[in-house]
């Protein structure tokens, strides 16, 4: 049964002298049935770390849990009040209001699923799942050059690797003490498990390469890679961080900002 449905994303602006925003949620609502669901954001959101680099970590944190409380407590009042009443609600908060918190522009659409609708909602505008995939993993390396810049790591630089067998370029080499240190972002949103998982092998397998030919030791190389959001590639991920176990590979997650420090910061 088709229903229609009022939608808005939630923004973040955390400055409102630069009028700069970061989408952290969705608010979906069906008048007729009252109902009324969102999605945020996670509280350790890299992005909103990544985007507003001068902003204290909890203020996003306490925002999002005074806006969630909020929406539960309107999501349970719009399902006794259905009709006009739940659509005046749903037009009310969603009214332009100044604050680090507002919401989108309210849109329509007639929807066979109200979660899906939800989630694919959540995934275009908040996960931006329409990136391709090469386009993600600059995305990758750019958050990782900003998060170096700003934690004062230096050093790092692309650089193109030569082997026994050919040649290939990383984005992020640098010259220590105990040789060369090596980070490769990685994403898996491909089009196929296998495609994703024969990604993720291609780097694993050069960066036994550059084990094998002695250009960078073991314990000096990392994959930053990101996890599938999709459920169906998650056997594609778990393969890679095995295969890249057996080479002596570290595997991180691209969006643990710790982790990828301490890795960068070790004295090699």
């Amino acid at each position: 049964m088709k229903t229609l449905c009022m939608y808005a994303t939630v923004r973040f602006m955390p400055f409102a002298e630069t009028q700069e925003f970061a989408n952290v949620g969705v608010v979906l609502c069906a008048p007729d049935s009252g109902k009324l669901r969102f999605k945020l954001a996670r509280k350790r959101f890299g992005r909103i770390n990544q985007f507003f680099d001068d902003l204290d970590g909890k203020l996003y944190g306490s925002t999002l849990d005074l806006l969630e409380a909020e929406l539960k407590r309107i999501q349970d009042y719009a399902f006794n009040v259905p009709g006009k009443n739940t659509a005046a609600l749903f037009n009310e908060l969603t009214r332009h209001r100044e604050g680090v918190v507002y919401f989108g522009n309210v849109s329509t659409a007639i929807v066979d699923n109200f979660d899906n609708k939800l989630t694919d909602l959540y995934e275009h505008y908040v996960e931006r799942s329409f990136l391709n995939e090469k386009y993600r993993e600059d995305i990758l390396e750019k958050n990782i050059r900003k998060l170096f810049k700003h934690e004062k790591v230096e050093g790092f630089k692309a650089t193109q690797l030569r082997t026994k067998l050919g040649e290939f370029k990383l984005p992020f080499v640098k010259k220590g003490n105990n040789g060369l240190q090596v980070i490769k972002p990685i994403a898996f949103d491909r089009k196929t498990p296998l495609a994703a998982y024969e990604h993720a092998n291609q780097w694993i397998d050069r960066f036994s390469r550059l084990q094998n030919d002695e250009i960078v030791l073991p314990e000096n190389m990392m994959l930053a890679a990101e996890k599938p959001k999709n459920a169906e590639f998650e056997d594609a991920y778990i393969e890679a961080v095995n295969a890249a176990a057996e080479q002596q590979i570290l595997i991180v997650d691209a969006n643990d900002q710790q982790q990828i420090l301490v890795f960068a910061r070790a004295s090699r």
